[in-house]
Formats: structure tokens, sequence, C-alpha cells
């Protein structure tokens, strides 16, 4: 039998990775990038509920567009700082993060909706090997993370070792692409937030559970992006496995892998 996630993938990378066979028929002038770009546009994402949850939800979300090219600060698809003499070592800025859980989620019957949540913290970068184009990186981001309500309450934190390989943009309408997996560790608030039963919550089919502070899963990520005109393109692929995880024996997790995806279009709508 085809494993869930290869079905999905299945009927997504005809829509996601098409764009990439066709730069021919866009083909521009190679042109420098400009220091500055803003714009915006939107997003569309299909993703679980939460990794582990069978049920998915599909939205259409802004999308705002900037890119920063200085001396010392970089903004792309993160925030990266300059700040040492080697242009092996890089300090930049990882984020995260997740949509709200419907209320109609049945694995979570009775319980407290999920808030959508953000992650964001410091990722120590190494340029472990490059040629003219391409890259190989071993990143360190450690994220801490805050439910999006009210008071911006804290859920603790994760750590993400991974190696990741990346074609940059050298031209203006150039493809920029990125591969990368490592492993994820979080700590037991940021486990139990997403994957605890309380002694109220249980029935007769979610017993009780109480997360523990370790390893979470896998985690790979494609992504690709490109300037056609003043038309930015992008999307992203990504593929989670729980298996092994302290999380995976919870009642709440039902599937130990999970596909995301999202594609993404704006309009730059200034340069310089």
């Amino acid at each position: 039998m085809t494993c869930w996630p290869c079905r999905q993938a299945t009927k997504l990378f005809a829509l996601l990775l098409c764009p990439l066979f066709l730069t021919n028929a866009w083909a521009e002038a190679p042109a420098r990038p400009a220091k500055l770009e803003w714009g915006l546009g939107l997003v569309g994402l299909s993703i679980a509920d939460y990794i582990g949850s069978p049920e998915r939800q599909n939205r259409v979300v802004p999308l705002p567009y900037i890119k920063y090219r200085g001396d010392f600060l970089y903004i792309d698809e993160g925030i990266e700082g300059r700040l040492f003499k080697s242009p092996d070592l890089l300090l930049g800025i990882s984020g995260n993060g997740s949509l709200p859980t419907p209320d109609d989620n049945p694995k979570r019957a009775g319980m407290q909706q999920l808030d959508a949540t953000f992650e964001l913290g410091p990722s120590l970068e190494y340029r472990l090997w490059h040629d003219p184009a391409s890259e190989v990186w071993l990143e360190l981001p450690l994220r801490f993370a805050f439910r999006v309500n009210s008071g911006f309450d804290s859920i603790g934190g994760t750590i993400n070792p991974r190696l990741s390989w990346r074609k940059p943009s050298l031209g203006k309408y150039d493809w920029k692409l990125s591969i990368d997996g490592g492993l994820i560790f979080a700590d037991q608030d940021f486990h139990g937030y997403f994957y605890d039963v309380a002694a109220d919550e249980v029935t007769s089919g979610r017993p009780l559970f109480t997360a523990d502070s370790g390893y979470s899963g896998f985690r790979s990520t494609f992504t690709y992006s490109r300037r056609f005109g003043r038309l930015w393109f992008g999307g992203f692929l990504r593929y989670d496995n729980l298996r092994h995880g302290e999380i995976e024996p919870s009642p709440l997790v039902d599937k130990s892998d999970s596909l995301s995806a999202g594609l993404g279009l704006a309009w730059v709508i200034s340069e310089r």
C-alpha cells in the first residue's frame, strides 16, 4: 500500500514543482537585485491541523514581501546578520509557526482549541562547502515559541540542528532553491501544549498523556522562489516524521508522517 505522504506528494508536486521547468518561457535579461524590495501578496497553505493529525486545513493568508541586502544585515526568506569576518559564519534569525486548530478536530473534541503560534530565535550558521552555484550549510536554530493571543504566552522552545543545501539567486531573475533536513528537539512545555491530555480531558478513546522533553522528530523542507518582472513566486514542501519521538505515543497523534505545502504570489511595489 502506498504510504500517505507519498500519495499527498503525488497530488502536490505537479502544482508546486512544475514551474521549475518553465523557466525558458519566462527568461529575462540578467539584472542585479535591488538593495531594498517590498510588496504585498497572498500565500495558499495546505497543512495538518497539527503535526500528527490526519485532519487538514487549506487557507489563503496575506503575504508581506520584503527583501533587504545591506552590508551587515540581509533580509530574504530569513534575517541574517553578517557580524563575523569570515563569510562562512553567519548569525541569523529563524522562525516558524502554526495556524489555530479548528474546533471541529475530532481528536481534540471537548479540549481547548489550539491558538496560532509563532517561534523566533537565533540561528548560528556555518558554511561547510560551496562552489559558484551552490552551498552547504550547518544550521543551529534555537527558537522560543509563543501563543498568538492577548498575552503572547510562552509555550517553551525548540532546537533544530540541520544541514541545508542552497542555490542562491545570483541574478535578479534567477531561481533560488534550498533543501534542508534535520532533527527537532523541544522542551516539555512545547510538547505539552500540542500533545498533552489532562485528567479532565480523558475519554474512553483518549487516555491521560503527559509529554516529556526531548526528541520531537525529523523535518525536511524544500523551498523555491523566483522573480518574473514585478511578480514574485515562491513555495515550500515540508515533510515531518514523528517516529521514535517523545510525542508519538500521545493519543492525539494519529499519523507519524505529515506533509505540508505552501504556494505564494506577491507584487513588488517598490525596489531601489
